[in-house]
């Protein structure tokens, strides 16, 4: 019971760092740090604490991997880390906090579909109705329901679906891979090769970085240290002692601290809608994890969290 409990704090304090990513990205790009650097210096900071971890506890070695692999490996870098870190980041810069962390929700909803179609997992009736309260509920989060209410403007909306189907093809794309390398060795490798196309996306803003403040400079390495390699860490250590669902569903306190910090810290809009409309999409992305058999214990690929 102890062990299922630490778990749970530790997934549930990764979730809210998480949270806090808005807030650090927003303040950010009030120095005039470009959402292209900042992503790039994210993912090629975080491969570099992972591989300076591998040299520290001589694990170099694991990093050999067959030829199969890197035909999973290269895809998921640039899908999983590359674009979605674009996607999520621009929408970030584009939209309330709030808003970017609950559309990037729609994950699970992908999840969902491109499961059904190429791994061939069945469509229950919960997974049904995770999908219509995920649809509802970004519906309402937005305001598509009214054109003249619509929170953000459309292409935003789309960024942040895609920034959801990036993030959620990391768990399809990923699938072959499960059983055969450490988590470490997958995350090290995504966040190589996504930082390899982040850096080209951002060499035409790269300026962006110099001439910042001390307080810029801190925010940037917290970006790394804390939201890339602290949370990793902490949500694996949950996923030892939990099952994967089990942990996705306490994950889903991450847009309720984004929320809340953007209305209390940025002064951003909130409504009842919006809210009720967030309750549905975390309430899809619950319903998206539901197993109505008996528990098995997290093992394969749903144990490898993306570093988000």
């Amino acid at each position: 019971m102890e062990g299922r409990l630490l778990g749970a704090l530790a997934v549930v304090a990764a979730a809210s760092l998480w949270g806090t990513l808005g807030i650090f990205a927003k303040i950010l790009y009030a120095e005039g740090v470009s959402f292209e650097a900042l992503v790039a210096v994210r993912a090629g900071g975080g491969f570099l604490v992972m591989l300076g971890f591998m040299l520290l506890t001589r694990r170099t070695s694991q990093l050999k991997v067959a030829a199969r692999d890197l035909v999973h490996l290269v895809p998921l870098g640039v899908v999983s880390i590359g674009a979605f870190y674009l996607l999520y980041f621009y929408t970030v810069q584009e939209s309330p906090v709030g808003t970017a962390a609950i559309l990037l929700y729609s994950s699970s909803a992908f999840v969902v579909v491109l499961a059904r179609v190429f791994l061939k997992e069945a469509l229950s009736l919960a997974r049904i109705m995770a999908l219509f309260l995920t649809a509802l509920g970004i519906v309402l989060v937005v305001g598509a329901y009214d054109p003249s209410t619509l929170d953000v403007r459309p292409v935003v909306v789309l960024t942040g679906l895609g920034a959801g189907l990036s993030y959620g093809l990391y768990s399809v794309v990923g699938k072959p891979l499960a059983g055969r390398l450490p988590s470490f060795v997958i995350v090290s490798y995504i966040l190589g090769i996504g930082g390899v196309v982040l850096l080209l996306f951002a060499l035409p803003t790269l300026h962006t970085l110099s001439g910042l403040s001390a307080d810029a400079y801190a925010l940037l390495g917290t970006t790394i240290v804390v939201h890339t390699v602290l949370t990793y860490a902490l949500y694996t250590f949950g996923l030892q002692r939990l099952e994967a669902g089990q942990a996705a569903i306490l994950a889903t306190v991450e847009p309720v601290v984004a929320g809340l910090l953007g209305v209390a810290l940025l002064n951003e809009e909130v409504t009842a809608l919006k809210v009720l409309g967030g309750v549905f999409v975390l309430l899809g992305a619950t319903l998206a994890q539901v197993r109505f058999r008996k528990a098995r214990p997290t093992h394969g690929f749903g144990a490898t969290k993306h570093p988000r």
